[in-house]
């Protein structure tokens, strides 16, 4: 008996190492002061997929399981830099940068993905500047095709 519950303590243990990491930065910094966050249920990106009158966005949405954005822009400084710095930390830990820009020394936006094969699961965006500091995490099983789709439509 006390080796089965040890090896599921053991289990329990492992998966949450291997947790998602992003999703754990964004629950680190939601409750600071100053903070705010707003997270997007499937339920409502289900009801603006049925709303959405492009196909390619629609099928986009369908895809997504949940939104969370979070706006840091109001905290300290101390706080968006430390935010900044654990999300680049992501990049070859699990996650690769999609792209991105860099404008000045402290001003840029970054994209990483963390993909599956052809799937990507998990979109991080960060923006962030001197007095701006800006996350969005999308989670899902999202198909690279329709991530192409919507960046060509908006070049357009």
């Amino acid at each position: 008996m006390k080796k089965i519950l040890f090896t599921l303590l053991l289990m329990l243990t492992c998966q949450m190492a291997f947790c998602q990491k992003a999703n754990s930065v964004f629950n680190d910094f939601r409750d600071k002061k100053h903070a705010e966050c707003v997270s997007v249920p499937k339920l409502m990106l289900t009801i603006a997929a049925a709303k959405m009158k492009d196909g390619n966005v629609n099928a986009l949405l369908k895809e997504v399981d949940e939104v969370k954005i979070l706006k840091l822009t109001d905290c300290s400084g101390r706080v968006r830099r430390k935010f900044v710095k654990k999300i680049k930390a992501l990049d070859g830990d699990g996650y690769s940068e999609f792209t991105g820009m860099k404008k000045g020394k402290s001003e840029g936006m970054s994209i990483l993905v963390k993909q599956k094969g052809d799937t990507i699961k998990e979109i991080v965006a960060l923006s962030s500047g001197s007095n701006s500091c800006v996350g969005i995490l999308l989670t899902g099983n999202v198909n690279a095709e329709d991530v192409a789709a919507l960046i060509g439509i908006v070049d357009d």
